[in-house]
């Protein structure tokens, strides 16, 4: 392809709405390009808009590139990864990660001639049934003084599933940082911590429908809480009345995955999340 790619912000996003294909644009593309914001850039070659990119750029990048349907063919997705690239290697660059639909072949194949390799696979589950009853559960919003123990609790529990999967056997349990604590403070008021004895025991945060990091303290699993904190945070979507309840599964997390089918989720679609690493 001889045309030169260009990737760029966009001061009016709308026109380019109805073009993000729904069955097979990542499940948040349409939300984040709406919301135009730091991270969502626009493919453009000569005067034409092709498509759009999500680029987070951290030690740990992530790179989503999607050709408006209509595009697709003419060499413009291999040319846009390269540049999306290009904008994050002036950072101390280690890993990028991208996703793609698994029933995507071509996305698939363009993501290895990139040199990203499949690391694990995650379900987007939904639920569209009714209303639960609400459980009887010590549950109340996050305040500012929960971080220790919410951060701590949640990346063990995360670090033993990761584990547990065999897809992460360089799983280590996370650092928090102040970042981290800035993050929940500002988003205090949709997160949630589950306190027993005065101890902290569950932390989960909602974002828009989606549940998010829904985690129990390891010594409490297997005791019901997980199950009852799922109803909880899916009432209070229900609730809002924005939309059907959704969270992501990683494929392998098969206790997470009985809870949710048990509970009425149901699987929408998988995407495979790939990395390439640099030098380590």
């Amino acid at each position: 392809m001889s045309e030169k790619i260009e990737i760029i912000k966009l001061d009016d996003v709308t026109p380019y709405l109805d073009k993000i294909d729904r069955k097979d644009a990542e499940p948040g593309l349409l939300e984040e390009v709406s919301e135009n914001g730091d991270e969502v850039f626009f493919i453009r070659v000569s005067d034409t808009i092709v498509g759009t990119t999500y680029i987070s750029d951290e030690a740990r990048a992530f790179v989503y590139v999607y050709i408006f349907p209509e595009y697709r063919n003419r060499g413009y997705g291999e040319s846009a990864v390269s540049a999306a690239e290009q904008m994050i290697r002036t950072t101390p660059l280690l890993r990028i990660l991208t996703a793609y639909n698994d029933q995507s072949e071509a996305a698939k194949r363009l993501a290895e001639k990139h040199g990203y390799a499949k690391k694990y696979s995650s379900a987007l589950m939904e639920y569209r049934g009714e209303r639960f009853e609400e459980p009887e559960l010590p549950v109340r919003k996050y305040r500012d003084e929960d971080f220790d123990e919410a951060a701590s609790l949640s990346a063990e529990a995360f670090h033993v599933m990761r584990l547990s999967t065999g897809c992460f056997p360089d799983s280590v349990v996370a650092q928090a940082t102040e970042e981290d604590r800035k993050y929940c403070a500002e988003n205090a008021e949709n997160e949630y911590v589950i306190e027993l004895n005065g101890e902290i025991v569950g932390y989960a945060a909602i974002d828009g429908t989606e549940l998010e990091e829904v985690s129990i303290r390891i010594p409490h699993q297997g005791k019901g809480l997980g199950r009852k904190f799922v109803t909880y945070l899916t009432n209070r979507i229900l609730e809002k009345g924005e939309g059907e309840p959704v969270l992501w599964c990683v494929v392998g997390n098969d206790k997470a995955r009985a809870l949710y089918d048990s509970l009425g989720y149901e699987e929408v679609c998988r995407n495979d999340f790939a990395e390439k690493k640099f030098g380590v």
